[in-house]
């Protein structure tokens, strides 16, 4: 397993519902992952602001990716790209 530090903004096509957050895809360089499964949810904080975190699937590799409340940007964290 290899796990990769990314830190870039990305687009994300995301269902809000409630109080919750459904990210549904993503684009990063120029193509299109669709997001099978979130498999965990967790809030962070960069000083005042709020971050959404999550940990999502394409069937292939996780994914970690973010939302920032404050400036209503999405990035992705880290790849962990599955044997």
């Amino acid at each position: 397993m290899k796990i990769e530090t990314i830190d870039e903004t990305i687009e994300v096509g995301a269902v809000f519902k409630g109080d919750k957050i459904l990210p549904r895809w993503f684009l990063w360089e120029k193509r299109k992952y669709s997001i099978i499964e979130i498999n965990y949810t967790w809030n962070d904080r960069l000083g005042q602001e709020k971050i959404h975190c999550f940990s999502v699937t394409d069937g292939k590799n996780t994914y970690e990716i973010s939302f920032n409340t404050e400036r209503t940007i999405w990035k992705l964290n880290k790849i962990c790209e599955n044997p």
